[in-house]
């Protein structure tokens, strides 16, 4: 007879279950517009937040500037991102999309959206509510246990 699971820990094998099989399939579908899951956040919020700094895009994305230079300069190579340094403050590093970036945002962003509701499809709009506020409340109270980081360099982003 299996064991009965401490109630945190078959919560959290659940979330690890769940995540994984929605990554799968939320991947396959980027694979199939060409684009990584960093390269489609960082096309998402341009399109949506307009140009950002480098500092401001890894802030957002949860991930530290070197890791948010790669995916840029994948970005930038494909024509789809363009960076510019501030005149202001030359450590500031400006990242907008290119009319080729925003064309391929507008593009991919409506089917991977589409897919990501399909996979939510078996819960309705009060499960989704309520679901959705028990993950923020515990991302939150993460957060709060987090150590803080400290400020970014900008150098690292360029």
């Amino acid at each position: 007879m299996p064991q009965e699971r401490p109630p945190h820990t078959a919560a959290w094998i659940a979330l690890d279950r769940v995540h994984s099989l929605m990554s799968r399939q939320i991947q396959a579908t980027m694979t199939e517009h060409e684009v990584t899951r960093p390269q489609y956040s960082v096309l998402r919020l341009l399109l949506e937040e307009g140009q950002q700094t480098a500092n401001a895009l890894s802030a957002h994305m949860g991930v530290t500037p070197g890791n948010l230079t790669g995916v840029v300069d994948r970005l930038e190579s494909a024509g789809l991102v363009q960076r510019a340094r501030d005149p202001q403050d030359r450590r500031c590093v400006h990242v907008s999309l290119t009319g080729a970036g925003e064309r391929k945002a507008r593009a991919i962003i409506p089917g991977i959206r589409g897919r990501v509701q399909s996979l939510f499809a078996a819960l309705d709009g009060g499960e989704l509510d309520a679901f959705r506020g028990s993950l923020n409340r515990l991302a939150d109270a993460l957060d709060a246990e987090e150590p803080q980081a400290q400020e970014p360099n900008t150098e690292a982003t360029s």
